[in-house]
């Protein structure tokens, strides 16, 4: 191919051609851009989503007006007593002493009040099976989860005192601490997790460290610049915990991927005797417009989740949206300026043990590592 077929083409080709041209500057900007991304969403603050935008159609509706109203619901909660076998009814002795003991044992933690008996609010089934027992959780509704467990562990105590009944909680604070239990942990494993295996998965790919750090610390920069954007639009789009989460991992996959697409190319041409500018070029318009259309293509797909209506899914939907389209800026215009920066530099902190696959125009080379990357 020569400099003609390897000419700039396209808005990601021109692009890449400024950025290794002006290679300094693209670089200050890119840093700039994330400083001041990061330093703007520290300033503003980030709002979350509230409880009642986790709703939707008319439900949704009612819970603005409330809120609007200035009337703060507390976190209810609800413990189902129920006879296992039909054998045990709410009127006879065991059933009570197992309702007085779930009444005494959330009230004995402190973290209740207005503890309601069955009995009471005559809260029993027609046949005497079942009973609630209800409450609501002190402060907050909002952070109601936070403070639940020594609330679930009591009722799990008397649960095992009265092996006969069904004794189990349900309610707002419950289901969100359940929710954080379930997914918290995961979401943060995968978070502390990301970054070493995909740095070492690149090693073994490229064989050599600089190589395997740039895609690395791309998917960084862009999940930094993206954390700051979402203080700042969370003032019109409320973001959530979750939407981190999801944000940091779809980055760190996204920005990786751009960057590996580039950096093949170039190497590739660099390995078939080219120089480091026609490399460069060639990768710009080839790669670099395949990030291009890829990025534009997962933009818009999540795009449509900010029209399912549910605050939550609209969060993670622009989150997503923001890191991508942040990760897709920087692998056409940071990763050519630091391609033309490094040059053959590129290639060190080779690892002896590790056989870096040499491109060869055509050819010979592993058809395993082809398909991997």
């Amino acid at each position: 191919m020569g400099n003609r077929g390897s000419g700039v083409r396209g808005v990601a080709a021109r692009a890449g051609g400024w950025s290794a041209r002006h290679r300094w500057a693209a670089v200050g900007i890119w840093v700039l851009f994330v400083v001041l991304a990061m330093g703007l969403g520290s300033a503003a603050g980030r709002l979350d989503v509230k409880e009642s935008d986790q709703l939707s159609g008319e439900t949704h509706t009612a819970a603005k007006i409330i809120e609007d109203a200035g009337i703060k619901e507390p976190a209810s909660e609800t413990v189902l007593v129920q006879s296992r076998d039909g054998s045990v009814r709410a009127g006879d002795a065991a059933f009570r002493a197992a309702v007085a003991d779930v009444v005494k044992a959330v009230g004995a933690t402190g973290r209740v009040t207005d503890v309601k008996s069955p009995y009471d609010t005559k809260t029993v089934s027609k046949d005497g099976r079942s009973a609630l027992v209800q409450f609501d959780v002190r402060g907050d509704a909002e952070s109601a989860g936070d403070r639940i467990e020594p609330v679930l562990k009591a009722v799990e105590g008397v649960q095992k005192e009265h092996t006969s009944l069904r004794i189990e909680e349900i309610g707002g604070a419950s289901m969100q601490k359940q929710y954080a239990d379930a997914f918290g942990d995961d979401f943060q494993q995968a978070e502390y997790s990301a970054v070493p295996v995909a740095l070492g998965i690149l090693l073994i790919a490229f064989g050599a460290l600089v190589a395997a750090l740039l895609p690395v610390a791309l998917a960084i920069t862009a999940i930094m610049a993206t954390m700051g954007l979402m203080g700042i639009v969370s003032h019109l789009q409320p973001m959530s915990d979750t939407a981190n989460s999801v944000m940091l991992l779809v980055g760190m996959a996204v920005g990786v991927d751009y960057c590996l697409f580039y950096l093949r190319r170039e190497r590739e041409e660099r390995a078939a005797g080219r120089d480091a500018a026609t490399a460069l070029r060639i990768a710009a318009a080839t790669s670099g417009r395949a990030i291009v259309v890829s990025g534009v293509t997962v933009c818009v797909a999540m795009a449509g989740m900010l029209f399912t209506g549910i605050a939550e899914f609209e969060a993670m939907g622009l989150a997503s949206l923001i890191v991508v389209a942040v990760a897709m800026v920087g692998s056409v215009t940071v990763l050519p300026a630091l391609l033309s920066l490094l040059g053959e530099r590129v290639e060190k902190g080779r690892l002896p043990f590790l056989r870096r696959r040499r491109a060869t125009a055509g050819d010979q080379g592993s058809r395993f590592w082809t398909a991997v990357l």
